[in-house]
């Protein structure tokens, strides 16, 4: 058994993950949802997300790979054109941080579970405040 076909995955992973965040989170390629995304909810809410803020520009900070499984923590920013989280476009730019960890199968995405800072954003939109004071 060799480790190359281990080590081709996890490369091909990698690319499909980098692609997803580049070409159709960032809009800045030739990619499209249904080529990168299997996962259905998945391909929605990234359709919804790029109309919300379809000027999104996204910035791995970190991305760790295991076979078919890729780990990023990323950084994102963008303004708000459309309805994000039932809040009507406000013209008001964001800036938050994302983890999320992505299985690849067969050329794209299959699974996922992503978190945004949605307070962070919702806040920087005006939507949301957080009662002052200490916290825990």
């Amino acid at each position: 058994m060799t480790v190359a076909p281990q080590t081709t995955v996890a490369s091909d992973s990698r690319e499909v993950v980098e692609r997803y965040l580049s070409e159709v989170l960032g809009g800045s390629g030739p990619a499209t949802s249904e080529q990168l995304i299997a996962n259905e909810a998945l391909r929605q809410r990234a359709d919804l997300f790029r109309a919300a803020f379809p000027d999104l520009l996204v910035r791995p900070h970190v991305i760790v790979v295991d076979g078919e499984y890729v780990a990023v923590h990323l950084s994102g920013r963008a303004t708000h054109r459309g309805l994000f989280q039932g809040v009507p476009a406000t013209g008001r730019t964001w800036t938050a941080s994302c983890s999320a960890l992505f299985r690849v199968r067969h050329g794209q995405i299959a699974d996922y579970w992503m978190n945004w800072d949605q307070l962070a954003i919702l806040e920087q939109l005006g939507a949301q405040t957080r009662p002052s004071g200490p916290s825990a």
